[in-house]
């Protein structure tokens, strides 16, 4: 069986459900890899390395995604609207910082409230991205 992006989505549920902090960056992890791995959908999976210009992006894969969704790259891919997808580029990489102090910064307090926004975030970028897909398919067919 594949694992798909909603996976994600209810480990970080579940997780939300549990009680402890560990639990909590867990859900926040698991929260933003759902956004990602659901974002890479408009793009059929490819990061982008080169801007348009020919320029190697910086950054890792997750920078360099998120970079190119609020430039406006990805929406060029597949002809998606690209305000909306500069606005999940946005939120890819807000949700990208908070996944990283949930896995990385182990000294810092991280709460509950945190993980509950960030899964209501990833909700709505997801609901985006859904639109923006079903809109290019319908587009696609007429």
């Amino acid at each position: 069986m594949s694992v798909l992006h909603t996976c994600f989505l209810e480990i970080a549920k579940d997780s939300l459900e549990r009680n402890g902090e560990l639990w909590t960056r867990n859900a926040i992890s698991r929260a933003y890899y759902g956004l990602y791995h659901s974002a890479l959908r408009m793009t059929d999976n490819v990061t982008p390395q080169y801007s348009k210009d020919g320029e190697k992006l910086p950054g890792g894969s997750h920078m360099r995604f998120y970079s190119a969704c609020c430039s406006g790259e990805v929406a060029a891919i597949k002809n998606l609207d690209v305000q909306k997808v500069i606005k999940i580029g946005v939120k890819l990489k807000m949700l990208h910082a908070q996944r990283v102090s949930a896995d990385y910064k182990l000294d810092r307090k991280i709460n509950r409230i945190t993980a509950i926004s960030t899964l209501s975030d990833v909700e709505e970028a997801n609901a985006l991205i859904e639109e923006l897909l079903g809109s290019n398919e319908s587009s696609l067919i007429a």
